[in-house]
């Protein structure tokens, strides 16, 4: 039966105590509790542990006297391989990977599935996510040539709160309520009497657009010009000398309808793209740990991927090109000193060495 409280003994060597991995570790400990676990880290295996995970493969090669995993990123060529491989025969219960990709490298390499796992990385959620930021670089005129009408209708249907408009040129006070009202945020100059200084204010925006809009049909935008000179693409009417322009258009519109099926996807992706940012966090990121360990410390190790809700993901074959750029790395001579300097009858010279730097 599982313990009250799982204890986890996460052995942190002195070279990742500063960088990443030490931050991960100190997440996990952060959100034990939790999930039921007390986690503490430390440079050597706890004998009272339930579990030692060791945060780097890289150090794991010695005996262990209880349960054990470790964590296994970054294996690019044969020594890596060799020594997760050799780790897990000598035991080590389980690697736990960053993707199914190494899962399935590992697995190629006859590494046993039972052996294997991955639990995806996690972040800390502090970034905010920013907004698509169109670029509008027209004035409006009584005729409706610009076509703003199609924004307008576009605001009036659909919520726009994924983008922010920038929009340089007189005309548009009626619009910019209406992109307001729909949760767009907008930047809007009319413009002055000076028009080089307006001018110069467009070029200081326009590479800060993710994407440059011109709605019209009236042969075309200079603004285009502008817009491909900072790199920036385009959503824009395939006419005028528009179609001049190799590589110009980056996404064509003839209608409202096609307009409109570019600005939702666009959102759409970007919605996406933050949604599977937000289901890594770490909370999610230990709860999979703590499955994991309970598994291990219950003798349950060929259950972890059912467990984990994974199925068979890649393939144990690994094509020519990948496997001959893999092999070429056992000839680099810092991958053979670095290699050579994991062996464990080479650990007391390593830190020998290292106590006298």
């Amino acid at each position: 039966m599982s313990p009250d409280v799982l204890k986890i003994c996460l052995v942190l060597h002195e070279d990742n105590s500063a960088w990443i991995i030490a931050k991960v570790a100190r997440r996990l400990v952060a959100h034990g509790a939790a999930h039921g676990m007390e986690v503490c880290i430390s440079d050597r295996p706890s004998p009272q542990a339930h579990v030692n995970h060791w945060m780097s493969y890289a150090f794991a090669n010695e005996r262990h006297q209880t349960p054990t995993t470790m964590f296994v990123t970054h294996i690019d060529d044969p020594y890596k391989l060799g020594l997760v491989r050799s780790e897990l025969r000598e035991g080590v219960d389980v690697a736990i990977c960053m993707s199914s990709e190494s899962v399935a490298m590992l697995a190629a390499a006859g590494v046993a599935r039972e052996s294997l796992c991955f639990i995806l990385p996690a972040h800390d959620g502090r970034v905010l996510p920013g907004r698509i930021v169109i670029g509008v670089m027209t004035r409006v005129y009584d005729d409706g040539r610009k076509r703003e009408r199609d924004l307008v209708q576009l605001a009036e249907r659909h919520s726009l709160d994924a983008f922010r408009f920038e929009i340089f040129g007189r005309g548009w006070e009626r619009v910019v309520p209406k992109l307001c009202a729909a949760g767009a945020e907008v930047r809007y100059e009319p413009g002055s009497e000076d028009f080089e200084a307006d001018y110069a204010a467009i070029c200081a925006a326009i590479p800060g657009f993710d994407y440059y809009l011109y709605l019209g049909s009236d042969e075309g935008s200079l603004g285009t010009l502008d817009a491909l000179a900072a790199g920036v693409p385009t959503i824009t009417t395939p006419q005028g000398f528009h179609l001049d322009l190799p590589g110009g258009i980056t996404h064509p519109i003839t209608s409202y309808e096609e307009f409109a099926a570019v600005m939702l996807q666009l959102a759409a992706q970007r919605a996406q793209r933050i949604a599977t940012a937000a289901q890594l966090t770490w909370a999610h990121f230990t709860a999979r740990h703590a499955i994991v360990w309970r598994a291990v410390h219950e003798g349950r190790r060929a259950e972890i991927a059912q467990l984990l809700a994974q199925t068979q993901i890649g393939t144990d074959t690994v094509d020519l090109r990948t496997r001959t750029r893999f092999l070429i790395r056992a000839l680099d001579p810092i991958r053979i000193r670095s290699a050579l300097s994991h062996l464990p009858v080479l650990k007391p010279l390593r830190r020998w060495i290292k106590e006298r730097q």
